[in-house]
C-alpha cells in the first residue's frame, strides 16, 4: 500500500475520531491560556529582526539585524498596540509602530509619521490577531470552523503510524482575511497564520510560531516567538517578561488622524525629453525616444505606478511605455512593476532579478487586486549581466551593473548625451534645490557611487537620484569626501 493511501486512511480515522466542537476547543484553549480575564498585555525581549524584501541578493533570505530590545503593548478590547524595536544596525534602528482603531503611525525619535498606504491599518490590526491571545479573543467573536489533520512527523524506518493530530481553528477577520490558528494537545496556541497583500509577493503568508510557554501571573505566554513573512523569518524573539493587564496610553496624534492622500507626482524637466517624475519618497525617470518611452524605477506599489504612468502619458502622449528599468530588486523599489507589465512594457533588469520578478508577476494578488490582476498580461524580459543599451539610433540609455554592497543586482542608468546618471540608495542628496551638502564625514554610499562612475569612465554632469534632489557631480564628490 502506498504512502498516499496510508495518509488518506489516517486522515479518515482522525476525522472519525473528532469529538470536540470548535467552541469546546476554543473554550479549553481560553481556559488553559488564561485568556478570559486578559484585557491587555505587555511583553518584552530580544532576538533578531529581518528586513522584508531588502536582501543583498534577490535569492537570499531577508537580511538580519540584532534586536537588542523589543517591547509590545497590546490592548485587545481597543484594538491598539505600541511595538518598539531597537536594532543594532540597518535602516531606522530605533522604531516604534502604533495602531489605534483606524489610525496607524510610526515614530522615529519623537516625531510621529502617519503610514501613508491604505493597507497599513489592517496590517497592524492583523498583527494583533496573530498573537496567541488576540487569536482566541477574535475567534470568540467569529463564525468559527475547525479542521483536524494528522501532524506530519519524520518517519522512522518501517513506521507508517500517525502519532497525534493538529487541531486548526479558522475564521474570517477584518472583512477578507482568513486567519488560522493551530491548537496543540496541551490546549496552547502553537501557531497563527494569515495571508496579507504585498505588492511584490501578492497574497503573502504571515505566520507566527509559538513555543516554550511560561506562566506569567496566571497567563500562559510563549517564551519563543518566530514570525515568517513570505519564505523567510522577519522576527525571532526570546521573551524575557510578560505583564498581563498592563496599562498604557496610546493617543492618536493629529498627523495620523487624516486619511492617506493619493500618490502625488511632480515632474521636473532635466533635458529635452527627460523628466524626473518625483513627488513623494521615491522618484522615477521618464525618457522619451522616437517611438516609445522608457521609465526608470517602479517603486512602492501599484497606486504609485499608476500615478507615474498617468503623468508620463500626459508628458508624452501617443507613445507607449515600451521599457521599465528597476534600479534593483528591493521591494520598495520594485513594488510597482506589475503595473508596467499590465501596460505591455518589457522589464529590463539585471539577470539576478528575473526569478524574483517572475514569481511576483505570477503570484495571486486576490486580497488587493492590482493592475495586472485586472488586466492580465505575459511578462516580457530583457536581462543582462554587465551592460545593456536601449536606443533608437538617436538617443541611447546605458545600463551598467553597479558594484555595491547594497544590492548584488543594482543598476546604474546613464544618458551619455545629457550626462545624467540615475541611481538608488547609494546617494540621497537632501535639502532644498541648490543647497550645498552640509560638512561631515564622508558618505560611504556616495564614495561607492563615485568609484563606480570612475571605474566605468562615465562623463556625468548631473545625478538624478531616486531619493532626494537633482545635484551636480561636484556635490557627489564633496559627499564622498573628495572635495569639489
Amino acid at each position: 500500500m502506498g504512502r498516499k493511501a496510508l495518509f488518506l486512511i489516517a486522515l479518515v480515522g482522525v476525522a472519525a475520531g473528532c469529538s470536540r466542537s470548535p467552541q469546546a476547543v476554543l473554550d479549553d484553549a481560553t481556559a488553559a491560556m488564561g485568556a478570559a480575564s486578559l484585557k491587555s498585555i505587555q511583553y518584552s525581549g530580544s532576538g533578531a529582526f529581518y528586513s522584508l524584501g531588502q536582501s543583498v541578493n534577490p535569492n537570499d533570505p531577508w537580511p538580519r539585524a540584532g534586536l537588542t530590545s523589543y517591547s509590545n503593548w497590546i490592548d485587545y478590547d481597543a484594538g491598539a498596540s505600541r511595538e518598539e524595536l531597537v536594532r543594532d544596525g540597518g535602516f531606522r534602528p530605533h522604531l516604534t509602530q502604533y495602531v489605534s482603531g483606524e489610525s496607524a503611525w510610526i515614530t522615529i525619535g519623537t516625531d510621529p509619521m502617519p503610514l501613508s498606504t491604505p493597507a497599513a491599518v489592517p496590517e497592524r490590526q492583523l498583527q494583533i490577531l496573530l498573537t496567541p491571545h488576540g487569536f482566541l479573543k477574535a475567534a470568540r467573536q467569529a463564525n468559527l470552523e475547525m479542521i483536524q489533520l494528522p501532524r506530519r512527523r519524520p518517519r522512522s524506518a518501517g513506521s507508517s503510524s500517525v502519532s497525534d493530530i493538529v487541531t486548526v481553528l479558522q475564521f474570517q477577520a477584518l472583512g477578507k482575511y482568513l486567519v488560522r490558528g493551530t491548537i496543540n494537545d496541551q490546549n496552547l496556541v502553537e501557531s497563527v497564520e494569515a495571508r496579507f497583500p504585498n505588492p511584490v509577493l501578492g497574497d503573502m503568508l504571515v505566520r507566527n510560531t509559538y513555543s516554550e510557554y511560561k506562566d506569567f501571573g496566571g497567563v500562559q505566554f510563549p517564551g519563543r516567538i518566530v514570525q515568517q513573512q513570505g519564505d523567510y523569518p522577519v522576527l525571532e524573539l526570546t521573551v524575557s517578561n510578560a505583564q498581563p493587564n498592563a496599562t498604557a496610553d496610546i493617543s492618536v496624534p493629529e498627523a495620523a488622524q487624516q486619511a492617506p492622500p493619493p500618490p502625488r507626482v511632480e515632474s521636473q524637466r532635466l533635458s529635452d525629453g527627460v523628466w524626473l517624475v518625483a513627488g513623494g519618497s521615491h522618484h522615477s525617470l521618464a525618457v522619451e525616444f522616437m517611438d516609445f518611452v522608457t521609465v526608470v524605477e517602479a517603486p512602492l506599489a501599484d497606486g504609485r505606478s499608476q500615478a507615474v504612468i498617468g503623468e508620463v502619458k500626459r508628458l508624452v502622449p501617443n507613445k507607449p511605455i515600451r521599457y521599465v528599468v528597476p534600479t534593483h530588486h528591493h521591494f520598495d523599489h520594485s513594488g510597482g512593476l506589475r503595473a508596467y507589465v499590465a501596460e505591455g512594457a518589457t522589464v529590463v533588469t539585471h539577470e539576478l532579478n528575473r526569478a524574483l520578478f517572475e514569481k511576483s508577476f505570477q503570484a495571486p494578488h486576490t486580497l488587493e487586486p492590482d493592475s495586472l490582476t485586472r488586466t492580465p498580461a505575459e511578462a516580457k524580459f530583457e536581462t543582462f549581466a554587465d551592460k545593456h543599451e536601449i536606443t533608437d539610433g538617436r538617443r541611447t540609455m546605458e545600463l551598467y551593473a553597479a558594484q555595491s554592497p547594497h544590492s548584488a543586482s543594482g543598476v546604474l542608468v546613464y544618458l551619455p548625451r545629457e550626462g545624467i546618471l540615475t541611481e538608488a540608495d547609494l546617494y540621497n542628496p537632501g535639502g532644498p534645490p541648490g543647497a550645498e551638502p552640509p560638512p561631515g564625514a564622508p558618505n560611504p554610499g556616495a564614495a561607492n557611487l563615485l568609484e563606480n562612475i570612475q571605474r566605468l569612465k562615465l562623463n556625468v554632469r548631473q545625478i538624478a537620484p531616486i531619493h532626494g534632489r537633482v545635484v551636480p557631480l561636484a556635490d557627489l564628490r564633496r559627499a564622498a569626501g573628495g572635495g569639489a
